[in-house]
């Protein structure tokens, strides 16, 4: 039997560097700048997305017995659904958005600020960066694990240094305006800034990354003597918390950073702009870096959100290409490489914002699936996993998870394919409906007809 005394310390340090990457400091940046005087509310809703839910999926996954997520989804639901949910999922997590955006971030970071914004810029550096990702992804060496292990210490201790001097000469004193960033995302940071925290959690993909993750912490878990699936359970509760700690730490500060960095930017038409461009999340931290530690610091950040990102994007690429030759091996892990990191390429282009509104719409159908999955299997031994509970709390979740992503996909896309009779029910019967979480009634109802439908079955 392994054991140590710091078993909680090292399972937790090793989720939390899989769960941070460069791309989860963009929205706690982009939320602070914007919830201004409601950063708290703002932030608060944004843990509970971000922090608390994928602290409960690893809870939830780790006390079900099994080995890793798609299992315990299939035992609970079906085969087909398992196979269905997990490669959406892992679609999301690897080139639809999260292999783009490492690219798009560190571009955003490291290189916009110095070179603009032009398709030319963009193209060089997406050769060079996507590049590099395929060839660690498929060539792994001591480098690429270097870059790894090392990189989240540096890239935190860049952020602190930052933190520390938004502490010491903010650029706004008080952040007495708040602003809603743009109507096709939902988010009202003046007017109910918790719930557009709370959506922007959604953003970072940590709560879906951790039906990836888990089966890592399981059985890092069992390497440590769990024998049981409460003693699985226990140690990664205790780890989870630790991860989560330290996330939301750095999100409340990295947060509290943007909403004193206002004044860095102009306000022009609901939106802040540098150079006449809406401003994202790494331009916040980039120009942020500048203000306190000029071009030096700036430089210093540039190059540590590039290596982080290039360390993620290979893992990412690695992963997806790993699951879906598990799926169709007739295909080589190297062409699976080839393809997730093309596609990856391709996403970048739309940029940064781009990317993440282009996420919103799988992110409103994911999540309620998600959620409803973890809820369910943390309350399991109270209906006995009873697997019709399981199939109509899902069933009735998922369309109101549709409708909102059909929706959100209409507004960006300025079409109006939906009927107005449905959208009235929707936004303006449905309870919560008019903030993308009607679903959550709609679980209820399934879970409650569930219940019934189990009675009268027995």
């Amino acid at each position: 039997m392994k054991s140590t005394q710091n078993k909680y310390l090292i399972i937790g340090l090793m989720l939390f560097a899989m769960f941070f990457g460069a791309s989860n400091l963009t929205y706690p940046a982009f939320l602070g700048i914007y919830s201004g005087s409601n950063l708290w509310l703002a932030i608060l809703g944004f843990c509970l997305s971000a922090v608390t839910l994928p602290l409960l999926a690893v809870i939830a996954i780790s006390y079900s017995g099994s080995d890793n997520a798609q299992d315990m989804i299939e035992k609970r639901v079906s085969k087909w659904f398992a196979v269905t949910f997990m490669t959406v999922l892992n679609l999301a997590i690897g080139p639809l958005f999260s292999i783009s955006r490492t690219g798009a971030v560190s571009f955003s970071v490291g290189v916009a600020p110095f070179f603009g914004n032009d398709l030319i810029s963009k193209l060089i550096y997406g050769l060079i960066f996507f590049g590099l990702t395929y060839l660690i992804a498929v060539k792994p060496s001591k480098i690429a694990d270097n870059i790894g292990k090392h990189l989240t210490p540096a890239l935190l201790l860049v952020i602190a240094t930052l933190i520390i001097g938004s502490y010491i000469s903010p650029a706004a004193t008080s952040p007495n305006n708040s602003y809603n960033a743009a109507n096709d995302l939902s988010n009202a940071f003046s007017d109910v800034p918790f719930i557009a925290g709370l959506l922007q959690g959604y953003g970072t993909l940590d709560a879906l990354a951790a039906f990836m993750f888990i089966n890592v912490v399981i059985s890092s878990a069992k390497q440590f003597g769990a024998k049981s699936k409460h003693d699985v359970a226990i140690i990664s509760l205790k780890a989870g918390v630790i991860t989560t700690a330290f996330l939301a730490i750095i999100y409340i500060f990295i947060a509290r950073l943007g909403s004193v960095s206002q004044g860095l930017f102009n306000m022009q038409d609901g939106l802040f702009v540098l150079n006449r461009a809406g401003v994202d999340g790494g331009t916040v931290l980039s120009i942020a870096a500048r203000n306190y530690f000029g071009t030096f610091g700036q430089l210093t950040l540039s190059l540590a959100v590039f290596l982080a990102c290039l360390s993620t994007s290979s893992g990412l690429v690695v992963a997806s290409a790993d699951y879906f030759h598990t799926l169709l091996p007739k295909l080589s892990h190297a062409r699976w490489s080839a393809i997730m990191t093309l596609i990856g390429t391709f996403l970048y282009f739309s940029g940064l914002n781009g990317i993440i509104k282009a996420s919103l719409a799988m992110l409103f159908f994911l999540y309620p699936i998600a959620i409803s999955l973890i809820v369910l299997t943390l309350t399991g031994k109270w209906f006995k996993d009873k697997k019709i509970v399981y199939v109509s709390t899902l069933i009735w979740a998922s369309v109101a998870a549709l409708y909102d992503s059909l929706s959100t996909l209409a507004g960006q896309l300025n079409m109006d394919f939906i009927p107005s009779s449905i959208s009235h029910f929707f936004t303006q019967i449905l309870p919560l409906g008019q903030f993308q979480l009607g679903w959550i009634c709609f679980a209820l109802v399934g879970f409650i007809l569930g219940l019934a439908l189990d009675k009268i079955k027995a």
